[in-house]
């Protein structure tokens, strides 16, 4: 079996982004909207690891002006993941069919075999329901383009895409340029081109890609976030990464935090969202444990920090950086749930993200040899 560090990197970073989903999915709706750190603390005390959650039958209305959405009741196990990770398994089940880069296409190619209607509102977030009838809707000649289908969404922002978008960053390993490129693709079939969802996408991604680069720093994983994303969204992620350095501690940030973001919006946009995940892995340097630890406790939508997080500190340490109990207690309750999608282990998805990894690098390097032919003649 494949362990070298490539491998490592990859599991790493599939594994951490199911455990931060995870991890914060429990206290996610203790936090939101409204309550922040504090009434997780006064809750469920300081939270070191994977809780038991229900999700509650539920309607939900996100905003103003937008569907009211149905949750259905779903008892979770300790480790079991949610909506965003999900469909970032859709994401690195397209990348794997592909053996390499994705289109928004691609992507809903997999959406439309796999999603089952009648679980939508179960782990999948039931706002889903609206793309995926319109991706369904009609036939060839008169159906909607997926390109087309993130423009019509009711909320441009929110955080579904940045959350699922780890395996971009994968598949364009040490690529952060070409990752954002790609991000921005493929969110289209969920969030507006130059949304906060898309802009968030890109930053994420490109986190992830650099995070790949045997030579990557804490620094150099943050400017790939910043350079690949809007001046606007660049100036947000630098207002948060001002406060992780006033506040170098995962504890003594809640607050700040709290204070910083709640007068714009009682939940979380992807764009603030992403710049927690990015003050996180500043202050806790990549290290996962800590930094799914600060994303759980952090308050506000904290399983899409802690899946944000996930992939950039898990492609920064590798599998070896992650707790191994953590890793089995997240693979168990999601082999356990009647639900999810996710059919693949962690390490078997693995293989063959890395699999698709290396093939692309075979692409690249047939590409770059031909073009030397023609330099050298």
């Amino acid at each position: 079996m494949t362990e070298n560090l490539l491998f490592k990197k990859i599991y790493g970073s599939v594994a951490a982004a199911n455990i931060g989903s995870a991890m914060g999915a429990a206290v996610e709706w203790v936090s939101v909207p409204g309550g922040g750190w504090k009434a997780v603390e006064d809750k469920l005390g300081w939270v070191e690891g994977f809780l038991p959650w229900v999700q509650k039958d539920r309607d939900v209305r996100y905003w103003n002006n937008s569907p009211r959405l149905h949750y259905y009741e779903v008892n979770m196990e300790p480790g079991m993941t949610e909506d965003g990770a999900e469909i970032r398994y859709l994401l690195a089940l397209a990348i794997i069919e592909k053996k390499g880069r994705i289109t928004v296409d691609d992507l809903a190619e997999v959406w439309k075999r796999e999603i089952r209607r009648e679980d939508i509102g179960r782990l999948v977030n039931p706002h889903i329901r609206m793309h995926y009838d319109r991706l369904m809707c009609g036939d060839y000649l008169s159906r909607i383009p997926p390109r087309f289908i993130g423009s019509m969404t009711y909320w441009p922002g929110l955080v579904d895409a940045p959350h699922m978008i780890g395996p971009i960053g994968i598949i364009n390993a040490c690529d952060p340029e070409q990752a954002a490129y790609d991000a921005q693709e493929v969110s289209l079939l969920i969030q507006p081109p130059e949304s906060g969802g898309t802009e968030s996408s890109k930053a994420i991604a490109a986190a992830t890609a650099e995070a790949f680069n045997p030579d990557a720093t804490v620094e150099s994983i943050l400017d790939a976030a910043r350079n690949n994303v809007s001046q606007t969204t660049r100036e947000i992620i630098d207002e948060t990464l001002d406060i992780a350095r006033k506040y170098p501690d995962i504890k003594a940030i809640r607050e700040p935090i709290r204070k910083h973001f709640m007068p714009t919006y009682p939940y979380a946009d992807g764009v603030e969202t992403a710049a927690e995940a990015l003050a996180l892995f500043l202050i806790t340097k990549g290290d996962v444990r800590e930094g799914m630890i600060g994303a759980t406790n952090l308050g506000r939508d904290t399983d899409c920090i802690g899946g944000m997080l996930g992939p950039i500190c898990g492609a920064f340490k590798g599998i070896d950086g992650i707790p191994s109990d953590w890793v089995e207690q997240c693979d168990k309750a999601i082999r356990n749930n009647p639900y999810t999608m996710q059919k693949i282990p962690m390490k078997e998805l693995s293989l063959k993200l890395y699999d698709a990894v290396v093939c692309h690098k075979e692409g690249m390097q047939c590409l770059a040899g031909k073009l030397d032919s023609m330099i050298n003649k």
